[in-house]
């Protein structure tokens, strides 16, 4: 057993070594989302702000530089075996110079608890890349390494969602094989995918998994790509296989990442109400179901210590909905918001619908979009509705707004936070890391930086060019005036934003950057 791992962590180095991959920021994993997501159901974590984060299978570090740098009180540890990974990732930390972060080139099956206590420990697209035993220490650490009141989160490859994608794998495998150059291998596989999407029998089950993934394989990222769909090991499971696996380690499965995900009455009630009976009051169970119904193929799950599941609670508590620091940006798409009871449809920028029938909910909605991307919290909130809302009673108003913050979390129009997320200064402002992140990328990537809630944010010519000057020196208004001579001298704002010499189509290209970067 032991030669078998041996040999296949070392087809794992090398093939990483050889093409390494491009991490970036998920924002499910940051800290910041693992605390309120525990808060939420019923359990306590540590102050992110001072935490040990540790990474498993960290890239280049991708994923943990931006936490390290909103966070400079946090320690954080990344590991991962590729040696070209880690030495790129020590070079981006250098040049941010970033003191509290380290990357080491580790094979974290040997990994034992003398290597430390963490609070939080994240493991993002590992546990389905690797042999079962690499599986089994992934969960070994989160028992022995993380802290009495940490938390943890693994994502990985789910059933029934990725049998499709395992076909189209299967397809390339057949062409590429599983030895020799990885880029002549992955040019083979994508070629097999042309392939089949002509000939394969219309109608037929691999048709259909050919056409839906065509255009990832095409399209994105190579290195993305050839990770996924090439690598030596692919180990996809049922989400109940996985929370047995957890508890066979001595961990407990309490969430998802993305909590929208575990509430069946976002199904509409056809669905909820047989489930929410058959399934008696067993989580998991449900979530189950719910991935058949979605056919999902990618989980991201949150675990504590196996001691801590009798705290867990699912039902959500008004004490705890009423300490979140809340963002979002709701627009109505029914004209102008009316302040009444009448039913109006509010869409979020990633195209959700949400109809508010209260007026209180459409005050709250118009002033957490007036502050978006940033938090307000609930008192903020509560005063901003007043301003609003002449004469809303005190307690029709907080229950109002208690429900209106939980259908935030159950149906995911909205984000939250622990702590505020708020502007730093008065002036549009970035930290040095985040404006100077895009200068010291993996050649190749695409040109990005993050912003605060741990986002990767695609930087067009406009942004590239802007990015430098959102430091706090300079206003809106000055920001504005440059852009707009920029344009003036030629740059391109991008064809949503309409006539590249219209001022208000600059304006609106300037405000949507600086909330997309947070700034």
């Amino acid at each position: 057993m032991a030669t078998e791992m041996n040999e296949g962590t070392q087809g794992i180095r090398a093939s990483y070594d050889a093409f390494p991959y491009h991490s970036f920021p998920y924002s499910k994993s940051a800290p910041e989302n693992l605390a309120v997501v525990a808060h939420l159901f019923g359990l306590d974590a540590p102050d992110v702000r001072e935490a040990r984060v540790l990474e498993l299978g960290c890239a280049s570090g991708g994923n943990a530089i931006p936490f390290a740098a909103r966070n400079p009180k946090a320690r954080v540890v990344g590991v991962d075996l590729s040696a070209v990974q880690v030495e790129e990732g020590r070079r981006r930390i250098g040049a941010l110079k970033l003191r509290n972060i380290e990357l080491r080139e580790l094979d974290l099956t040997s990994i034992t608890p003398a290597f430390g206590e963490f609070d939080y420990i994240v493991c993002h697209g590992l546990y389905s890349w690797v042999p079962a035993e690499v599986r089994d220490a992934i969960l070994r650490i989160c028992r022995d390494n993380l802290s009495a009141t940490g938390v943890a989160y693994i994502s990985y490859k789910t059933y029934p969602g990725w049998k499709a994608h395992e076909t189209v794998r299967d397809a390339m495998l057949l062409r590429a094989g599983r030895e020799g150059d990885i880029r002549h291998r992955l040019a083979l596989g994508r070629g097999m995918i042309d392939f089949l999407r002509t000939h394969a029998r219309g109608g037929s089950v691999l048709a259909q998994a050919v056409a839906q993934d065509h255009a990832t394989i095409a399209h994105a990222d190579a290195n993305y790509v050839a990770h996924d769909y090439l690598a030596d090991f692919s180990a996809p499971c049922y989400f109940l296989d996985f929370v047995r696996h957890a508890e066979s380690q001595g961990m407990t499965c309490f969430a998802d990442a993305d909590p929208d995900t575990m509430f069946a009455v976002n199904f509409g009630d056809e669905v909820a109400r047989p489930l929410i009976d058959e399934c008696a009051g067993n989580q998991a169970l449900l979530e189950q179901y719910l991935d058949f119904i979605l056919d999902r193929s990618f989980r991201s799950s949150l675990l504590v210590r196996g001691e801590r599941k009798e705290g867990v609670r699912h039902d959500l508590d008004e004490s705890r909905l009423r300490a979140l620091h809340v963002a979002a940006s709701l627009v109505c798409s029914d004209g102008e918001v009316r302040l009444d009871d009448s039913p109006q449809r509010f869409a979020t920028p990633e195209g959700r619908v949400v109809v508010l029938d209260r007026r209180v909910s459409k005050a709250a909605a118009l002033a957490l979009t007036q502050a978006a991307p940033f938090t307000l919290n609930f008192d903020q909130l509560r005063d901003a509705v007043r301003e609003r809302i002449e004469g809303a009673g005190a307690e029709d108003l907080d229950a109002t707004l208690t429900a209106f913050v939980e259908s935030i979390v159950v149906r995911g129009f909205g984000r939250y936070r622990l702590l505020p997320v708020a502007r730093s200064r008065a002036n549009p402002c970035l930290s040095d890391a985040a404006r100077g992140y895009p200068g010291h990328l993996s050649e190749g990537q695409v040109l990005h930086t993050f912003n605060v809630w741990h986002e990767p944010v695609v930087l067009d010519a406009a942004g590239q060019l802007m990015l430098p000057y959102i430091d706090g020196k300079y206003t809106r208004d000055a920001l504005l005036a440059m852009l707009e001579q920029a344009v003036r001298q030629g740059l391109t704002i991008g064809a949503e934003a309409g006539a590249p010499g219209d001022s208000r189509d600059v304006e609106i290209a300037l405000d949507r950057m600086l909330r997309q970067l947070g700034a």
